[in-house]
């Protein structure tokens, strides 16, 4: 990317980092292909998971993270289980994942095989 991603910005580039977002899990209702509040705001809530520092701007380093980084999933999902809803953290999918993976359900390649699937390719 030429320059760093930050809000009130418009074009292809935010268009491709909002598909990122939402394939992260985070709802996007900005304008398509216009770095809004929620656009900027799922970003921050992005770098505060990662201990990193909640600026809103996206550099190369930072979209490298999203995209190549671990799992697609909503941040605090929320599934139902028993008909009650509970609210599940990235650390408790991964341990989920593993002992899905660990007991058989899934195959670890399976898993590889479908985040493939659903990796944006790139800015």
């Amino acid at each position: 990317m030429a320059r760093p991603l930050k809000i009130f910005m418009r074009g292809k580039s935010i268009t491709l980092l909002q598909e990122v977002l939402r394939r992260l899990g985070y709802v996007i209702e900005d304008q398509r292909g216009l770095f809004g509040t929620m656009t900027r705001d799922a970003v921050k809530s992005f770098q505060k998971q990662r201990d990193l520092k909640p600026t809103g701007i996206v550099d190369d380093a930072l979209m490298q993270q999203m995209t190549h980084g671990q799992t697609f999933v909503q941040p605090a999902a929320q599934i139902a289980v028993e008909n009650k809803d509970v609210s599940v953290d990235q650390r408790q999918w991964h341990a989920l994942v593993h002992l899905l993976v660990s007991k058989g359900v899934i195959e670890a390649g399976e898993l590889e095989a479908m985040m493939d699937k659903v990796k944006p390719t790139g800015l």
